[in-house]
């Protein structure tokens, strides 16, 4: 299959502004030993760009975690003569709400085109209802909108997209609306299938659970879209298994499911992770892909990362990060955004 990746997370370690971290890995299948002069590694999947957000502190901050270099990016905003890179910079604490991460993955003149994006939503945005552009007089329910601009990570702030939602019927017959319209139209689609899959999981979960957070590998997902749309049979389209629905609880606990000719089915029992005994805003966790066999989860009530991967056998929680080595010290992470591919973690015997 074909792709242009439009994320080069690999590369963000040149950015100008960077402070060098390394830290212990706090619990898994592997780690790093030594003597004193040893310098660990943090050990996370490589490929994947971490955005950390101190909402009280108006701290930003951004993890490569193939160079395991941390960006400021207030000041890298401050810094840039680009204009795109300059609207990373936070300013106003009142107006910082959650993320919402949006696969943008489409396919543009023959290419496959992978751009992973997010935005950071205002306080009263409702999760899982529409993405508004806004205008002048009302503006949007977003702040920025993040995603890589080649090498380097940048936004487009809200007034970009004034009156975006808004195309004549004449020239949405002809395909002549904006670029930014057609991009909240794929936005939107995405958020409303969101919303479908929350209450199909929200079904399918225990009594005694409720829903937190809802996921499919949006990789993974795509790839199966555009085998179907192909005119593969079942069988070819379909060889790499079926699509795994993650469903995190706000007790902390993992469920796993896939279709099934009766709508969900539960592959296995649940994983409970570490420290979690009540998620207090769900919004403000995050799910995402760390490699084709798992995924990395954000909970800001425990400040970790948690590796759940399956590596040929039952999910499990593999490994855990403690927020406290990798920022600043006094930083705190109230919402983390995660963008990349990501890589298939070393698992030692």
């Amino acid at each position: 299959m074909r792709y242009e990746f439009r994320q080069k997370t690999f590369l963000l370690g040149k950015l100008s502004t960077v402070l060098g971290i390394s830290a212990l890995l706090l619990s898994g299948c592997g780690g790093s030993g030594g003597d004193s002069d040893t310098e660990y590694s943090l050990g996370l999947p490589a490929g994947l760009t971490i955005a950390m957000v101190d909402v009280n502190n108006l701290e930003y901050y951004s993890l490569d975690t193939t160079t395991e270099e941390l960006t400021d990016l207030n000041a890298l905003a401050d810094e840039s003569g680009d204009s795109a890179v300059q609207k990373l910079r936070l300013t106003d604490t009142s107006v910082l709400g959650s993320f919402v991460h949006w696969p943008d993955f489409r396919v543009v003149n023959d290419v496959e085109m992978l751009d992973g994006k997010y935005l950071l939503m205002k306080p009263d945005y409702v999760p899982s209802t529409t993405v508004l552009g806004g205008t002048e007089e009302s503006p949007g329910n977003f702040v920025q909108l993040v995603h890589f601009h080649d090498t380097d990570l940048a936004a487009h702030s809200t007034d970009e997209f004034y009156g975006a939602d808004a195309c004549s019927q004449a020239d949405q017959d002809a395909g002549t609306c904006s670029g930014k319209y057609y991009g909240l139209q794929r936005l939107n689609s995405f958020v409303t299938e969101q919303a479908d899959l929350e209450i199909e999981i929200a079904e399918a979960l225990p009594e005694d659970q409720t829903l937190c957070r809802a996921y499919i590998d949006p990789y993974q997902k795509f790839e199966h879209e555009q085998e179907e749309s192909s005119g593969e049979t079942q069988e070819e389209a379909h060889d790499h298994g079926a699509l795994t629905h993650f469903a995190l609880t706000d007790t902390g606990r993992m469920y796993f499911y896939q279709e099934g000719e009766a709508g969900l089915e539960s592959i296995q029992g649940f994983v409970e992770l570490d420290g979690v005994n009540r998620v207090a805003d769900c919004s403000r966790t995050t799910i995402a892909r760390a490699s084709e066999d798992g995924v990395l989860v954000f909970i800001p009530d425990t400040q970790k990362l948690y590796l759940v991967d399956n590596h040929g056998a039952d999910f499990h929680q593999h490994s855990v990060w403690n927020l406290a080595e990798i920022l600043p010290e006094g930083t705190t992470a109230d919402m983390a955004a995660i963008l990349g591919e990501g890589a298939a973690h070393e698992h030692e015997e």
